[in-house]
């Protein structure tokens, strides 16, 4: 993704790392609102099945965001609920998608039940599992990560898979929700941010002792800071690291992707047998549809003929 000139990150749809000066901890901070709201309005979801799918956006962003290479990053959760699974996944360079699945009469079902907040995620997706890929290119094999779903969020159970997966202690704070445009209309917004500790030296001291300092710090964060259109990325961290000193790093383009393009899905059907496509088409079309962005692409026989 392109860095771009916001050195205070007041834009939208960015994802930029910070430092806490003199601390040995780090952390990265993501303000999202055309992106996320692109993603989550392309299918209809229920409201708290694209709060869902808007926190596991914001993560794979945080976490895909300090990629060193070129490659991908994809989170994925799965299990037993209404929600069969739902994945996001970052590109390094190109951007981010993501996508749920789901029952929806089973989803209505559930959701028509008074439910707490923090039994929101294990309603919805039930018992299963969290993972994290990172897929270096087609010359590396991937790595994954696999942890149990348990905890109130995602973002508790993507500290749990630093703690046990990476021994690097984490914190995630994502807020998603509603905003009103001056056109009357509603759309989705997110910010999220990530504090993680690095190991401690001679010259940096006890990492311990500033990870409890920053932590106590950093959740202190409210969801109305972290979703104020108002509120810039670097004046939300100088409000809590203000004694320390904050050094925002420069911030890069967040943009969402998809790779259902219509010559690469044209190869694709033309690959099947003749049979196959015969059977795929109907009223004298073959219509693909992309799971993430809800786009149905028409193809006319002879475009797919071998």
């Amino acid at each position: 993704m392109s860095t771009v000139s916001d050195p205070l990150g007041e834009h939208d749809n960015i994802v930029a790392g910070f430092q806490v000066e003199g601390r040995t901890v780090r952390g990265r901070i993501t303000r999202q609102g055309a992106v996320l709201d692109e993603i989550l309005s392309a299918h209809d979801y229920p409201e708290p099945v694209a709060r869902l799918l808007g926190e596991a956006v914001l993560i794979t962003t945080l976490v895909g965001a300090a990629l060193k290479f070129d490659g991908r990053l994809i989170v994925q959760a799965q299990g037993d609920g209404p929600v069969r699974f739902l994945v996001a996944e970052y590109v390094t360079g190109e951007g981010v998608r993501g996508f749920a699945s789901m029952d929806r009469d089973a989803v209505d079902a559930a959701l028509a039940a008074e439910i707490a907040p923090e039994a929101m995620m294990s309603t919805l997706l039930g018992r299963g599992s969290f993972a994290m890929t990172i897929d270096h290119g087609p010359d590396m094999d991937q790595y994954q990560g696999v942890v149990a779903l348990e905890g109130e969020s995602l973002s508790q159970v993507a500290e749990t898979y630093f703690r046990q997966s990476e021994q690097t202690p984490t914190r995630l704070r994502c807020a998603i929700g509603e905003i009103w445009t001056g056109d009357a209309a509603r759309q989705w917004r997110g910010g999220g941010a990530l504090l993680q500790s690095v190991a401690g030296d001679e010259a940096r001291g006890s990492a311990e002792e500033d990870w409890d300092h920053a932590r106590a710090l950093f959740e202190t964060v409210e969801d109305a800071e972290l979703l104020d259109p108002d509120l810039s990325a670097g004046a939300l961290l100088y409000r809590l690291y203000n004694e320390d000193g904050v050094r925002l790093l420069e911030p890069a383009a967040v943009t969402k992707r998809c790779s259902c393009e219509r010559e690469r899905l044209r190869r694709i059907i033309a690959s099947f047998p003749a049979d196959d496509r015969a059977e795929m088409e109907a009223d004298g079309a073959i219509v693909m549809t992309c799971e993430y962005c809800n786009r149905d692409w028409r193809f006319a026989p002879d475009e797919v003929a071998g």
